[in-house]
């Protein structure tokens, strides 16, 4: 296994029109950083990095869909909350907190969620995107989807405290 000794941050300032990437060691401890500013940008590109952020933001929001036809409807939703002014999507109550792939590779190597987090994160993203797509973790997946879409609440009022 590839261990992971270095990650990525980025951070935004928007009224800069900033980004800033950093690079930090296994404990966190920043090494080097590199701030790109749009201003820096040739101005016969700007629309076309600006298009390219649209198409990036509106893939990587919908990655969890494998199907393309509920893939587009999803990118459909996530436009309509940005045309409404709303960056990110609040979670719904009840909603899972995990995807059904990482579910379904934690349920498949017989490990905890938070595991199966934690090995994941050992790689870069595209060995990550291989593993999720491996058919074993895509069948588990959908059934664990449907699953949730199935799921009926249960009652809890016996945890209340009187």
């Amino acid at each position: 296994m590839s261990k992971r000794k270095q990650r990525l941050t980025v951070a935004y300032a928007v009224e800069e029109m900033e980004v800033t990437f950093t690079v930090r060691d296994a404990d966190d401890k920043p090494l080097k950083s590199r701030t790109f500013v749009m201003d820096e940008v040739h101005d016969s590109l700007t629309d076309r990095v600006s298009l390219y952020g649209l198409n990036k933001l509106l893939t990587d929001r919908t990655s969890e869909h494998k199907d393309k036809l509920a893939k587009l409807e999803a990118m459909q939703e996530v436009m309509a909350r940005l045309k409404d002014g709303e960056w990110a999507k609040e979670r719904a109550i009840g909603a899972p907190v995990v995807s059904a792939n990482v579910e379904a590779l934690a349920r498949l190597k017989k490990i905890s969620v938070p595991a199966a987090q934690k090995a994941l994160a050992e790689y870069p993203k595209d060995t990550r995107d291989r593993i999720l797509a491996n058919p074993k973790v895509q069948e588990l997946a959908e059934q664990i989807a449907a699953e949730r879409k199935e799921a009926e609440a249960a009652d809890l009022d016996d945890l209340l405290e009187e």
